[in-house]
């Protein structure tokens, strides 16, 4: 399931009805451990080398939907992770206030083992 998250809903609605007005953030790529829901990311993932990613290479929307023109490579892991969502963030950092986006639970959650390194491919 993925879904756009309250935040980004109510955005939209303001700034398409004219009662507020939404200027496309810097989306950053997160990875989430947790249970993501419509209110706010389920518990992401912190520590081990973990970093959110920042994504320009959105392709064009068609048909209700786009999708990253490369692949997503997050920096080695120095501990393993479990994931078991990819998130979009508006900030950079887990320690900062950012808002969601977006979610999206993988079909399986993936074991991200120390050295390994996850990564993301177009359409995936």
């Amino acid at each position: 399931m993925s879904a756009l998250s309250d935040f980004l809903e109510n955005e939209v609605l303001d700034h398409l009805f004219g009662t507020g007005t939404y200027s496309s953030p810097c989306v950053y790529v997160g990875l989430d451990s947790g249970s993501p829901a419509d209110t706010g990311p389920g518990s992401e993932v912190s520590g081990g080398g973990y970093l959110r990613q920042r994504v320009v290479n959105w392709d064009v929307a068609a048909a209700g939907a786009t999708e990253n023109s490369s692949a997503i490579t997050f920096p080695q892991a120095t501990a393993s992770y479990n994931v078991k969502a990819v998130i979009l963030m508006d900030g950079s950092t887990v320690a900062c206030t950012t808002n969601m986006l977006w979610y999206g639970n993988l079909t399986t959650s993936r074991l991200v083992n120390q050295n390994d390194t996850f990564e993301t491919r177009r359409g995936s």
